[in-house]
């Protein structure tokens, strides 16, 4: 019985640990994406006035 329950501390430690890391990786990564979306659009947005001036 002990070893079961020692089994399943560790398979919720091990999902708390992924989600953690999961967690960082969009704190860090999403941003990043967002900005390249952004600079995507301004430079879109830029093409007309550009060719405008």
């Amino acid at each position: 019985m002990s070893a079961s329950r020692s089994l399943d501390t560790m398979d919720i430690s091990s999902m708390i640990m992924g989600a953690s890391i999961a967690s960082i990786a969009w704190i860090a990564f999403y941003p990043w994406a967002q900005l390249r979306r952004l600079r995507a659009i301004d430079a879109r947005n830029a093409a007309p006035d550009a060719t405008s001036d």
